[in-house]
């Protein structure tokens, strides 16, 4: 049995009180959301949970297109479990057509997940170690770190809402453990499974070393080889780990059976089951489909650097923010750890193996030195705990890969490592170091979290924007809702990292392929697009970023595409040639194919991603970057845009904005897939 112990109240007020004042103040910013790969998690998903109603069944889809017959078709997304996107509908419920106030309650919502996944964290240590003062510090250090700070108010099921879940079940262990209530433990495993799949990276290593330790233990109750086999197998045919590992299994296949069927309903019963979004994203995920594989760092002939880079994640979700590189503020930068290789980028490689190094030696000295003070129970769950992440990180190692936020999961190792150091030092040299680690841990959470936002370098302007732009896009929605919207993301006027808007913004619209504009235009009701055109067809005239369109005005954008076309190639020789023609002009880049099909502008599938140009400059002078890229701090920093060709009259025509600043090279291309690029072409100014 696990020491009694009951949390004292200072600890827990003293974590209470760091959680709100630091993410007050981060809900308190004025920007509606963080630009990058934040903002690109919680529009994705914000639009899933608007769409989720009775009216569609309740199916995770991201939006809806007019079909061949007319009826809605479903771009589904129902890859993680309902739970997540319930709570978030009911946090959005109230604020009706208010899209900056729905943005900010779902924040908020998350916010709230996790402070109570740092809250169950604690108590769950608490238990563990019955030293809350230790169970304090090793909390605040786990949850101080990039990963956490930067992603924890970002409207994704598999941030907050999944590290919720996870602690949640991690919890129920424990209590199981210390008091032996397993209905309990079924009750809370079954609510996180509602929530999120990374509750299985907890619970497979748990299980395992569970009946691992059990078969062991009857095992040794018995001295002949088969009684001693017999013996084991009946302890682990009996043992309750057995049990929830089956309950588990159950109950994760009735929610997945849930996506499955709605995802089958809404392709109208004929997709078969191994076509379905969620399982090829299943296949993905796991690298079972060798015809998709996002990262070369996640191939099978990548793992060693795949290795390398889930090295570097763990040591920096094991140090609060203020010690990881400036890297770590770059919108899906990868940090790293600033300490050990500060300017010299040729030792990243050795210096993160040594970190390793010096991390697998503290946590195996501190097993050895702080293993006696614990019990096998207690030794069993901070083992689960700490090789959780690592069971999600090989297991989706394609999917960790590619998103940085994954890495919040490796909470585990920080929490047990902290636990176990501070175990030591108070069983060595009493509990005044603890408390003065204590302390520390409270400052260095609260400073980490003012630097996220301080460092981020997102100005009142910019924040200002955002919200004009969803009170003209709120605006257009009531307009729209239930009729088919063709949305052109072409030609954007400003120079600025771009999101997919309309999936949220135009929830209940039917939103229209823009690929084939002349095609697209048969049956649309309205256009929606960056560029203001002087025409009768102009529903928006108040507006100065978003506007609407009724149909009758796809002529006057087709005339403006031609337009860009002709002066284009009235300019001589392209700047350069591949899979489309690069012309420069003085404020614009403009790539022409032709002919062209639809098939150089997005890959024959049903689930493919249209292949997007993109547009990469080098400014002459850093210093003329907008104040928000201040944060890439480079000699010659690059910045991005891009878009989406259309097709007009067998001709594919693409057009961006040049910055208002001398550039000095710029580099255009094209992508193949989501993830790699089909050609690349660089031009020196």
């Amino acid at each position: 049995m696990l020491p009694d112990f009951r949390p004292q109240r200072l600890p827990l007020l003293l974590l209470l009180i760091a959680l709100s004042t630091s993410f007050l103040y981060v809900a308190d910013k004025g920007y509606i959301y963080r630009p990058g790969l934040h903002a690109h998690f919680s529009i994705k998903e914000l639009g899933i949970t608007e769409n989720l109603s009775p009216d569609h069944r309740f199916r995770l889809f991201r939006f809806m297109e007019p079909g061949p017959d007319g009826a809605p078709a479903y771009r589904m997304y129902s890859r993680f479990p309902i739970g997540g996107y319930a709570l978030v509908k009911l946090a959005i419920l109230p604020f009706g057509n208010d899209l900056s106030a729905k943005i900010l309650a779902a924040r908020i919502l998350m916010l709230l997940l996790f402070s109570a996944a740092a809250i169950l964290a604690f108590l769950s240590l608490a238990r563990i170690t019955a030293r809350p003062w230790i169970a304090l510090a090793a909390t605040l250090m786990a949850f101080s770190s990039y990963y956490m700070l930067f992603y924890g108010d970002a409207v994704t099921t598999e941030g907050s809402v999944d590290l919720f879940a996870v602690m949640l079940a991690f919890h129920g262990m424990t209590v199981f453990m210390q008091e032996g209530r397993f209905p309990q433990l079924l009750a809370k495993t079954g609510v996180a499974l509602l929530l999120g799949w990374h509750v299985y990276a907890f619970l497979l290593p748990f299980i395992l070393l569970g009946l691992a330790w059990e078969a062991l233990r009857a095992w040794r109750h018995e001295t002949a080889p088969w009684p001693r086999a017999r013996s084991a197998a009946a302890a682990v045919l009996r043992s309750r780990c057995t049990a929830l590992g089956l309950a588990a299994l159950l109950f994760g296949a009735a929610v997945l059976a849930f996506n499955f069927a709605n995802e089958y309903a809404a392709f109208g019963g004929e997709t078969s089951v191994t076509e379905l979004p969620s399982f090829q994203s299943m296949l993905r995920r796991t690298g079972l489909d060798q015809d998709v594989v996002p990262f070369d760092s996640a191939s099978f002939g990548g793992w060693l650097n795949f290795l390398h880079r889930e090295v570097v994640r763990v040591c920096v979700a094991s140090v609060p923010f203020l010690l990881t590189d400036r890297a770590a503020d770059l919108p899906g930068g990868f940090p790293s750890l600033g300490l050990l290789a500060p300017g010299f980028p040729g030792l990243e490689l050795s210096a993160h193996l040594l970190a390793l190094l010096m991390v697998v030696g503290a946590a195996a000295a501190l097993v050895r030195l702080a293993g006696p003070l614990l019990q096998g129970r207690q030794r069993l769950l901070l083992a689960a705990l700490a090789l959780s992440g690592f069971c999600w990180a090989l297991a989706m190692r394609h999917n960790t890969s590619e998103h940085n936020h994954e890495a919040m999961f490796y909470v585990g190792v920080p929490l047990v490592f902290y636990s176990l150091l501070l175990l030591y030092v108070r069983e060595r040299w009493g509990p005044r170091p603890v408390a003065a680690f204590a302390a520390a841990a409270l400052l260095a959470f609260a400073a980490s979290a003012f630097r996220v936002d301080q460092r981020w370098g997102f100005d009142a302007h910019a924040a200002e924007t955002q919200r004009a732009v969803m009170a003209e896009i709120g605006a257009i929605r009531e307009t729209t809702r239930g009729k088919a919207v063709l949305v052109l993301e072409s030609r954007k006027p400003e120079w600025s990292p771009r999101i997919r808007w309309q999936h949220y913004y135009l929830a209940g619209s039917l939103l229209a392929p823009f690929l084939e504009m002349e095609t697209a235009a048969r049956g649309v009701d309205f256009i929606v697009t960056y560029d203001r055109v002087e025409s009768d067809a102009l529903l928006t005239p108040d507006n100065e970023r978003v506007f609407l369109y009724d149909s009758s005005g796809i002529d006057d954008f087709v005339e403006l595409y031609r337009a860009a076309y002709q002066q284009a190639v009235s300019t001589g020789d392209p700047a350069a040639r591949s899979h489309f023609d690069v012309y420069l002009g003085d404020d614009t880049v403009t790539f022409v194919r032709d002919p062209c099909v639809r098939e150089d502008l997005a890959p024959p599938s049903t689930f493919a991603v249209p292949r997007k140009i993109f547009v990469e400059v080098a400014p002459e002078d850093p210093k003329d970057l907008p104040r928000r890229h201040e944060r890439y701090r480079s000699d010659n920093p690059i910045l991005s845009n891009f878009t989406y060709p259309v097709l007009i009259e067998g001709k594919c025509i693409a057009v961006l904005p040049l910055p208002g600043y001398p550039v000095s090279r710029i580099r255009a291309g094209q992508t193949r897939t989501r993830y790699r690029r089909q050609w690349v072409v660089d031009v020196d100014l």
